[in-house]
């Protein structure tokens, strides 16, 4: 191949690379986490503060994406005229992933880690042959787990990118021994240690790979061992000293009270090591605080692709068969060590979640992309096969078409991927939580959106401050089991985790006996339900006088309930109306409740908007009854009496009222529904 023509296909498939890391990244983020959005904010402006001691704001630390997404936030609000503290709660600007000044900061991140896929790719050319690299840039950008926690402002994507580069640079320096490749493995070891503490997992494996390229030196090195003693101690010193500069540097903490910063980062890291996850985890169908040694290599297998699984085993069986046949792969036994030591580590800790081991799937798709091209490469060899020169080409394109195809199907939704070898999300849901980043509640958003004066409804989720949900919607959130909501929002996530109340689980069982008025699956798996809260049937209701009058076209009084039947001059009388709408009133009726003696005067009224104005009618829900109470006043000098207590709806502001007719069919005089006569004696 000409020089010329590797040049092309190089920068080909790093435009390429980028390209697909960087647009699924970039469109439509989401996420439940938003803690490091306010951090970010913060952080920043403690340095503008001058508040150095304030840049910690978490033992992980989460450095890089505070200063990351406070760069992307730092160019909204400077475009835009605003401060950082328009970006806090409350409004005017919601901290949403999909608000602009969210999308700002997860631009930024998803910029940051699509550099680090594109620069793994370069790294990987130089390493690897061509073909391999570009399937590995693929493989990375499309990893559906990666992508999932790299379009959102969080730290394990950033770590995750940060120690694959290092990876990456240390290898290449293992195999041709030039200072630059020595310091961006330090340099990028330093931005991952600032991002989370399990990267320190970097220093025992630079260590090891250091010390394997010491004694496996060139074979005309007959230097004795206590030179190559000092050359790997100064490879060591170099490396650390490049990792620990940028780590004190990059973090304004340090500047004052390094010891300090350190030793809660140690302390905190080493905890969370032996402590099970505060929120309950969910494996096998059971949740459990500790799930086992087997959690995380099913976690692999579940979340990796129809093609980059089979393709990671066909890579272990070849390189099996070269280390027999003395054939040296070098790099992708010091990638797979990579990859088995971080999992190891971290199954050897109390606290697991999928996430944690995200390096790891990164490992995985590079092994996975050479062993596509050995399989592409094999069957190039076959006899039979071989006048088809196209043939390994046309592999490896049909296999890069079927991975993108089985992830970008999922788009926005990344997360809901599963591996469908393996029987896909029907199979994954009996074995892991669902729903990590509230996938649906956005469309449940919207959907509730649609409804009649859904800018009034009171809607209830197990989290009210969730953002998947919470951004969308434009009526007000409420907990789940609060006794005012019309509709509920239940989360598989939260169903398999039992991470709820005796009340809310009472909740869902009606729910379930009622049916979902809207639900949304992904992959056959229903990841969100919507139940109505509201009443739809009188008999449930323990209403004392029940009527039958239709008032307009879409409006019934089902009944009604009186405080009393005898006032004195001056009391109060309270009056409950139980109203039921089609849900198909555009209007803004209002109601009139009337007391009246015999002649027709009026002695006292009431009129408003339905439920103390809480409830206009045209946000009355389809079947909804509205409990609607009326208080009225009596004049003390009121006279001793028989008095009708009648009710009606007007239109507002016209004043006309709504056509009442009875259950006889027949309209009602005045339009006016007399319920009954409230006696009034001497107090």
């Amino acid at each position: 191949m000409t020089l010329n023509r590797r040049r092309l296909l190089f920068w080909s498939g790093l435009v390429v690379v980028f390209v697909l890391a960087f647009v699924p990244r970039l469109v439509y983020p989401v996420s439940r986490y938003m803690l490091w959005y306010d951090r970010a904010i913060t952080f920043w402006e403690a340095l503008e503060r001058g508040d150095l001691e304030e840049t910690y704001r978490q033992y992980h630390p989460g450095v890089t994406t505070m200063w990351i997404a406070g760069l992307g936030l730092r160019a909204y609000t400077s475009a835009h005229g605003l401060s950082f503290a328009d970006l806090h709660e409350p409004p005017p600007l919601s901290t949403s992933p999909q608000s602009p000044p969210g999308r700002a900061a997860v631009a930024a991140i998803a910029a940051v880690v699509s550099v680090c896929i594109a620069l793994s790719y370069a790294l990987l050319s130089r390493l690897i042959k061509w073909p391999v690299a570009f399937c590995a840039g693929v493989f990375l950008a499309l990893d559906s787990y990666y992508l999932t926690y790299s379009k959102m402002i969080h730290v394990d994507a950033l770590m995750t990118s940060f120690m694959l580069v290092s990876a990456f640079a240390l290898i290449c320096y293992v195999q041709e021994p030039r200072a630059l490749f020595l310091v961006g493995s330090g340099a990028f070891a330093g931005l991952a240690f600032l991002t989370k503490s399990p990267a320190f997992f970097l220093i025992p494996y630079t260590g090891f790979v250091l010390a394997l390229q010491t004694l496996q030196g060139p074979a005309d090195d007959d230097s004795g061992w206590i030179h190559k003693l000092g050359r790997f101690t100064w490879r060591c010193l170099a490396w650390g000293l490049v990792a620990g500069a940028l780590f004190f540097l990059l973090w304004p903490a340090m500047w004052q009270r390094p010891v300090e910063m350190l030793r809660r980062v140690v302390l905190n890291a080493t905890m969370h090591a032996e402590l099970p996850h505060p929120n309950p985890n969910f494996f096998l169908g059971q949740v459990t605080d500790e799930p086992g040694i087997l959690y995380y290599p099913v976690a692999l297998a579940l979340k990796s692709t129809p093609i980059t699984l089979p393709c990671f085993l066909a890579a272990i069986v070849f390189l099996l068969w070269r280390w027999r046949r003395g054939q040296s792969s070098r790099v992708m036994w010091l990638l797979l060590l990579y990859g088995i030591g971080f999992l190891l580590m971290m199954t050897y800790g109390a606290k697991k979640w999928a996430r944690y081991i995200l390096p790891v799937f990164t490992t995985l798709d590079v092994l996975a992309a050479w062993g596509l091209v050995q399989m592409a490469e094999f069957a190039g060899r076959r006899q039979a096969w071989r006048k088809w020169t196209w043939l390994p080409g046309a592999i490896i394109a049909v296999a890069l078409f079927i991975h993108a195809a089985a992830v970008l199907r999922h788009h926005p939704y990344y997360g809901t991927q599963h591996n469908l070898l393996l029987g896909g999300s029907r199979t994954a849901e009996r074995f892991f939580h669902m729903g990590d980043q509230g996938e649906g509640l956005d469309l449940a958003a919207r959907f509730l959106n649609t409804l009649a004066g859904a800018e009034s409804l009171a809607v209830g989720v197990r989290n009210r401050e969730t953002p998947m949900f919470r951004a969308n919607f434009v009526g007000d959130t409420r907990s789940i089991d609060d006794p005012e909501v019309l509709y509920r929002v239940f989360t598989i996530n939260d169903i398999q985790r039992e991470t709820s109340s005796e009340r809310w689980w009472a909740l869902w069982e009606s729910c379930q006996a009622e049916g979902p008025i809207w639900q949304t699956a992904f992959d056959g798996v229903t990841y969100v339900w919507i139940c109505e809260a509201y009443a739809r049937s009188r008999e449930l209701l323990d209403i004392a006088q029940r009527r039958e009058v239709v008032l307009g076209d879409h409006i019934e009084l089902l009944g009604y309930d009186v405080s009393a039947d005898t006032l004195s001059s001056g009391d109060e009388l309270t009056v409950t109306l139980y109203w039921r709408s089609d849900g198909q009133v555009t209007e803004d009726d209002h109601v009139f409740v009337h007391l009246q003696d015999a002649d027709g005067t009026m002695a006292a009224q009431h009129d408003g908007v339905p439920a103390g104005s809480d409830r206009p009618t045209w946000s009355w829900q389809e079947g909804e009854i509205i409990t609607d109470a009326h208080t009225l006043t009596t004049d003390g000098a009121l006279p001793n009496g028989t008095y009708t207590l009648s009710v009606g709806m007007y239109s507002y502001p016209d004043g006309v009222r709504l056509a009442a007719v009875g259950a006889d069919g027949a309209r009602l005089p005045e339009d006016r529904v007399p319920l009954q006569d409230i006696r009034v004696v001497a107090p």
